[in-house]
C-alpha cells in the first residue's frame, strides 16, 4: 500500500515534470516581450469579458453536476459538486478526450462520497446529454440571430 501511494505521487511529480517541458517547448520561441506584448494588445474590457464568461460557464457546468447527482438521487453539499465538477471539467479539457478523463476524475471525488458506479454513470451521462443539448440550443439561436452566416455554413 505505501508503495503504490510512493509510485503514484512519483507519476504525479512525472506527470507535472512533462507538463512544464511542453508548455516550455511551445511557448520557447517566444520572447516574455512577445508574449506580454500579445496579452496587452487585447483590449482591456474583452479580457475581462473573457474572465467573466469562463467563470460563468464554470458555474453553469457545475450546477449541471449539483442537478445529475440530485437525478441520481445521491444529492450532496453544493460545495462538494463545485470541487468535483471544476476539477473534473479543468482536467478533461485540458488532458482531451474529456468525456473520459473527465469521468475518471468524478469517479474519483464521487466514490468517495458515496456514490456507486451506476450513480457515476448517470452524472456523466446527465452532464453529456444536458452540454449536448445547451450547445444545440446556443448553435440554433445564433441561426436564427445571424441568418446570413446559417445560409454560408449550409450552402445554402
Amino acid at each position: 500500500m505505501i508503495a503504490r501511494r510512493h509510485l503514484l505521487k512519483f507519476l504525479l511529480g512525472v506527470a507535472i515534470c512533462l507538463a512544464a517541458f511542453l508548455v516550455y517547448r511551445s511557448l520557447g520561441r517566444y520572447t516574455v516581450d512577445e508574449i506580454e506584448e500579445s496579452v496587452r494588445s487585447i483590449a482591456g474590457l474583452r479580457l475581462a469579458t473573457a474572465f467573466f464568461f469562463v467563470i460563468l460557464s464554470y458555474l453553469c457546468l457545475g450546477g449541471f453536476d449539483a442537478l445529475a447527482v440530485r437525478y441520481a438521487g445521491k444529492p450532496l453539499l453544493l460545495r462538494q459538486t463545485s470541487l468535483a465538477s471544476f476539477t473534473a471539467l479543468s482536467i478533461g479539457h485540458n488532458v482531451g478526450l474529456s468525456a473520459l478523463s473527465s469521468g475518471a476524475v468524478r469517479y474519483r471525488f464521487y466514490t468517495r462520497w458515496g456514490l456507486t458506479g451506476e450513480d457515476i454513470a448517470k452524472v456523466i451521462v446527465f452532464c453529456g446529454v444536458t452540454v449536448g443539448l445547451g450547445l444545440g440550443t446556443l448553435a440554433g439561436l445564433a441561426l436564427l440571430l445571424q441568418p446570413g452566416d446559417a445560409a454560408d455554413l449550409l450552402g445554402l
